[in-house]
């Protein structure tokens, strides 16, 4: 039970369980809800309610429900931290009875959920009008499932808050994102008229520091798309949009963002194009950015020699190569490399800037295209990563 992600469908897993396991043919979660909680004292009744969050077969009919605890069977568990049963349920003028008169239920047997001294929820059992009453025997199996239940819904529940505040992160970087987008692509334009000196000449020095601004102002503008790239796949928003091109033109292009980079690190920027016209059809924007993602790191971790494109073609796949004379990944590193927020040289001492995106972001879509990127890596030696995409969309 415990490897089900889903808080609901394992209550009703768990409800089923007790029902087999103790003989009964019915079962249900009940969770309470104090008044003293602010947020739910509106329409609750003084003392709190209790509230019936999972149920099947005879209790299947108050699933949902909520029913006042002063009074309940549900109260006496709370308080007592033991165990409550009645023999004839409907018959009783419980409170939960009042709210869903049409239950048909003799014996009820209620045990506490524990999971570190805390109860979190209460796990109850029921057979039909003129069965007979649950022995001692039923008592011990439902504590022992109760007690088992408690600690595999308290991990569920502690998922489902991990997922919300994920979910939570996402929407935040996203809108911080397309925040600082807009003035950014204002001051991106500001400074292609000073670059291109359209308001006027400048000098030497003067032009130096445009291009410095626009070296910063191009780092900003790649650490606001890989974070809107993230928030994007991490939503399911991104989809795939097919058209035929030619994997040269693709290469090409690709090159032409990387070259600057290449330049300012003075490193040989290599590309090698097959004669014979290679045509595909897929994702071309997708590719792109995954090719710059892995060639803009290629650039950033190699301090002298080389970055090399390349491409090859078997049948059914193209495989586009980016080699790199930087300092290789160790065995013991390969792990980490495409963790999301993650890099390699961690630390206050870490030299290379970056949010640690690029390679995450790349699979992500290298996986969305129908493909896969391989690492291959000698430490001191240098890095090939290759995206291998099939040649038409699937």
């Amino acid at each position: 039970m415990a490897d089900v992600e889903d808080t609901q469908e394992l209550l009703g897993i768990l409800c089923e369980a007790a029902a087999a396991q103790c003989g009964a043919t019915g079962a249900a979660v009940f969770r309470a809800v104090e008044s003293s909680d602010p947020s739910k004292q509106h329409g609750r009744s003084a003392g709190g309610e209790g509230d019936v969050v999972a149920a099947t077969g005879a209790l299947l009919a108050a699933r949902g429900l909520s029913f006042p605890l002063p009074g309940s069977m549900m109260r006496d568990v709370l308080r007592t931290r033991g165990v409550a049963a009645v023999e004839d349920f409907s018959g009783s003028s419980l409170p939960l009875t009042r709210v869903a008169p049409d239950l048909r239920v003799g014996p009820l047997l209620l045990a506490p959920m524990f999971a570190h001294n805390a109860i979190v929820g209460v796990l109850g059992v029921a057979r039909d009008t003129g069965a007979p009453a649950f022995g001692e025997s039923e008592i011990h199996m439902l504590r022992t499932i109760a007690d088992h239940a408690a600690l595999a819904v308290w991990k569920s529940e502690l998922l489902d808050r991990a997922q919300a505040a994920d979910r939570a992160k996402g929407r935040f970087l996203a809108t911080v994102s397309h925040e600082l987008r807009t003035p950014l692509t204002a001051l991106a334009g500001y400074e292609e008229l000073l670059a291109d000196q359209v308001i006027g000449a400048l000098s030497e020095p003067q032009h130096d520091i445009v291009e410095r601004m626009r070296s910063v102002t191009q780092h900003l503008a790649t650490v606001i798309e890989e974070l809107l790239a993230f928030s994007s796949l991490e939503e399911g928003k991104e989809r795939v949009r097919p058209t035929e091109f030619l994997a040269a033109d693709l290469m090409r292009s690709a090159l032409a963002v990387l070259e600057p980079m290449a330049r300012q690190k003075h490193l040989d920027l290599r590309c090698e194009i097959p004669t014979e016209p290679l045509r595909l059809n897929s994702d071309v924007d997708k590719i792109r950015q995954v090719l710059v993602n892995l060639g803009g790191n290629a650039i950033k971790f190699t301090d002298k020699g080389f970055v090399r494109l390349s491409l090859a073609a078997t049948p059914f796949e193209a495989h586009f190569a980016i080699a790199d004379s930087g300092p290789g990944i160790a065995p013991s590193d390969m792990g980490q490399l495409f963790r999301p927020f993650s890099q390699l040289d961690t630390g206050l001492t870490r030299r290379h800037g970056g949010t640690g995106l690029g390679l995450y972001v790349s699979r992500t879509l290298a996986t969305l295209l129908g493909g896969r990127i391989e690492v291959q890596s000698t430490p001191g030696t240098g890095s090939v990563f290759t995206l291998v995409l099939p040649r038409v969309a699937a």
